[in-house]
């Protein structure tokens, strides 16, 4: 009896140390895991080729579907766009919404998110499924996002919606700005990035590309349209936001290229055109 005894108290012992090494051994891989699948990140891990939907439009076709009002995209065929990144908000000009462009037109996907050049590169392809969104068009772009009782479309916002409509994958190709002259504009090209050769600032004066809050009057930051000139006759605006990180920047007399979205705009009560910078790299001298 007394070596039953200890035979099971030993035994008892030995399961004890092993279930222990075993505990231990299991935090470790878990650990590993941790490290080495990168729960440590923010970022979305990027989905598997397999998991991105298959476009069934352009997103020309996709304009055509806009007949004047904010639309909400319904029916029986799912509509999925597709098209490379143009945009990026690093620099505080655009904000919460990013643009993509194929070969037949472009349209500005209102994310509502922040740092979005950290999720969706210059370049990257990105898959968008428009069904449940609302379709609309302000200052001459194409939009996606949500129904606003206020504004043609809202932004998504919350990740969770985002990650049911925007999807994306590891192609990247670069999309060449289209070259344009003030003189000869498309309606049609509106979204995309385009590039005005030999422009310089109308009227040549000492500025900056906006007002960043310590230089406006009233403290608040203020945008700018700024006029540019090829010629007496042909001219483009460059719109900045007082929050971009440039804004207080000085603006080249010189003759420069411009590269930018192009948009629609008022200025003194007119619709122009507008284009609009992503950074100062859009600034050729």
């Amino acid at each position: 009896m007394r070596n039953c005894g200890f035979h099971i108290r030993f035994t008892a012992g030995r399961r004890f140390r092993l279930l222990r090494l075993a505990a231990g051994a299991w935090f470790l891989s878990l650990a590993g895991c941790f490290e080495g699948c990168d729960y440590d990140r923010f970022d979305p891990p990027e989905p598997h080729p397999a998991d991105v939907p298959v476009p069934t439009m352009s997103i020309a076709t996709l304009r055509s579907l806009y007949k004047g009002d904010p639309v909400s995209v319904t029916g029986k065929r799912s509509v999925v766009v597709s098209g490379n990144v143009t945009t990026s908000d690093r620099e505080g000009n655009f904000f919460r919404s990013f643009f993509i462009e194929d070969e037949t037109g472009a349209v500005e996907i209102r994310d509502g998110l922040y740092d979005l050049h950290a999720v969706y590169r210059l370049g990257q392809q990105v898959t968008v499924v428009a069904d449940s969104l609302t379709l609309g068009l302000t200052g001459g772009v194409l939009q996606l996002g949500l129904a606003s009782s206020a504004y043609e479309t809202d932004y998504m916002g919350h990740r969770v919606v985002v990650d049911r409509h925007v999807f994306r994958n590891e192609r990247f190709e670069t999309v060449t700005p289209r070259p344009v002259t003030p003189a000869r504009l498309d309606d049609e090209w509106l979204g995309t990035l385009v590039r005005f050769d030999g422009m310089r600032l109308d009227g040549a004066v000492d500025t900056t590309w906006a007002l960043p809050a310590s230089l406006s009057p009233s403290g608040t930051p203020q945008n700018v349209n700024l006029k540019f000139r090829s010629s007496p006759s042909d001219s483009i605006y460059v719109y900045t936001s007082g929050y971009a990180n440039f804004a207080g920047d000085r603006v080249p007399t010189a003759p420069v290229s411009l590269t930018g979205i192009l948009m629609q705009g008022k200025v003194g009560g007119r619709t122009v055109y507008q284009v609009k910078l992503r950074d100062l790299q859009d600034v050729e001298q």
